[in-house]
């Protein structure tokens, strides 16, 4: 079965929901050309032709990329008069000094004339395709760097109030300094949607007190959910709440993100289940999320990222393991596909073709599981202590046991393969796939590392072939037996 049908564009009934949020960086660095507003036209152009139903428009992080009256705006403090030596770049990393072109551009913009948001909100109606304003709610950015140039007024001023990443929202002041943003941004801007990113970055609350945080940002929640309703009557068409967070319902809520109740009592339109950077989340339990949402309308849509991160070590995702992750999102019952960061690292490095393809085959679980996938052990993150799953499950030394889901079972002509690097050995291992054993093949490089446009092929692979008998849908149970001494930092089930 199809996902959630997409409405908007001519050509796109029979495809599902594919929400891209982009993050403006990129842009005013030049990734996606010169910066001038027919750069964001021809972006906007290119990703709903590949397949893209609503676009996210990120408008902050600690300041935002337009003339706001109630936030500073990136460039507030520049002087373009001033040499790169100024006060307002005395906080850069040494190392990052280019990091200075990011904030010229940023006023260069302005000065244009051009309203970054308005404009992307332009094109994407223009093609047809849903306009969202994404706003990241505690992003923690150059945390290390106290007078970097990204930090707003209320973060410096206020030491005593940081966390890890961002602000303590225990604190009023930080709760109301965000809705006067989102409040800005409802009487501003003519929006299909708006969206509360809780994920970019994930800490709202000091250890220990995430449990009385849950009635401080529900109330947070009802505050939106008012200004959207209003926002709905000022333009006269429906403008819907979505709410980004983390992939596990109980991890968000040990966050202080009772995401499940917003839902039930009508606050929230849309849910997004999501990782945090560095790695995608091969196990997200869209199931449990919809179980729990029960009797209620709001979808979900399950959350992708750039990297791929196996406990061990990161690097960017290829697209087939990005295939993987999406087939059994929607295989579990997700609503709709939504892609971060896919214009970092992806955009840039994959072969265009590519990249393009994943979008457009994000929109139906038949052409996913008709394309080669891979489905490897990810690290969960965000996670919380008490957790009864780990939050990685590599290295692991010696014999072991491994829950991997796959989706949808492969098709007749296609083979299905466990994968595995086993440190400085070089003997096979015993390997079982649901009781069955699988017969080694040798080694073999993953060469589709580096036909993705990625450096290095990766450490040469123990694989293993799985009776087709073997394989389930969903959930596959591999056992491994290893001399102790075996050090095992790579796992996956490929299907190709």
């Amino acid at each position: 079965m199809d996902v959630v049908r997409a409405a908007g564009r001519p050509g796109t009934a029979q495809r599902g929901r594919v929400i891209y949020n982009l993050d403006c960086s990129e842009f005013y660095v030049g990734t996606f050309g010169p910066v001038v507003p027919e750069t964001i036209d021809k972006f906007v152009d290119e990703h709903a032709a590949a397949g893209v139903s609503d676009l996210f428009i990120n408008v902050n992080a600690q300041r935002t990329n337009y003339r706001s009256q109630v936030w500073e705006a990136l460039w507030d403090g520049y002087d373009p008069t001033l040499s790169d030596e100024q006060p307002f770049f005395a906080g850069l990393d040494p190392k990052r000094r280019f990091e200075t072109a990011f904030f010229k551009a940023t006023l260069k913009l302005h000065q244009m004339g051009c309203d970054y948001p308005q404009r992307m909100i332009d094109r994407a109606r223009h093609n047809q395709i849903k306009a969202w304003i994404s706003l990241r709610m505690n992003d923690g950015h150059n945390g290390h760097l106290t007078d970097h140039p990204s930090h707003n007024k209320l973060w410096k001023s206020h030491p005593e109030w940081r966390l890890a990443y961002g602000l303590d929202y225990e604190q009023p002041d930080v709760r109301e300094y965000y809705l006067k943003l989102v409040r800005e941004i409802c009487d501003r801007y003519d929006i299909d949607g708006l969206e509360l990113d809780f994920v970019r970055f994930w800490l709202y609350f000091r250890e220990g007190r995430q449990h009385l945080g849950v009635p401080l940002i529900t109330a947070f929640i009802e505050e939106v959910h008012r200004a959207v309703r209003a926002a709905e009557q000022r333009v006269g068409h429906p403008v819907k709440l979505c709410v980004r967070v983390p992939s596990t319902p109980w991890i968000a809520k040990r966050h202080g993100l009772d995401a499940v109740t917003w839902a039930k009592t009508g606050l929230v339109d849309l849910i997004v289940v999501s990782p945090f950077w560095p790695s995608v989340d091969s196990d997200v339990p869209i199931e449990t999320w919809k179980g729990l949402l029960i009797g209620t309308n709001v979808p979900i849509a399950v959350g992708l990222e750039s990297g791929m991160h196996s406990g061990v070590a990161n690097r960017v995702v290829t697209p087939e393991e990005l295939r993987g992750v999406i087939a059994s999102g929607l295989h579990r019952g997700a609503d709709a596909v939504y892609f971060f960061n896919l214009f970092t690292s992806p955009y840039q490095r994959w072969p265009r073709v590519q990249h393009d393809s994943v979008i457009r085959d994000s929109g139906s679980l038949t052409a996913l599981r008709a394309a080669p996938r891979r489905h490897p052990v990810t690290i969960k993150r965000p996670w919380a202590e008490g957790e009864p799953a780990k939050a990685r499950w590599l290295p692991h030394q010696g014999s072991g046991t491994f829950r991997i889901h796959i989706g949808p079972r492969p098709r007749a002509n296609q083979r299905t393969r466990v994968e595995l690097v086993a440190v400085d050995h070089d003997q096979p291992l015993g390997v079982r796939l649901n009781g069955i054993a699988c017969d080694s093949m040798g080694r073999m490089v993953p060469e589709h590392i580096t036909a993705a446009g990625l450096e290095g092929p990766g450490d040469a692979r123990h694989v293993y072939e799985a009776p087709a008998a073997a394989v389930s849908e969903g959930y596959n149970l591999i056992e491994i037996t290893a001399p102790q001494h075996v050090e095992i930092t790579w796992l996956e089930i490929s299907v190709r």
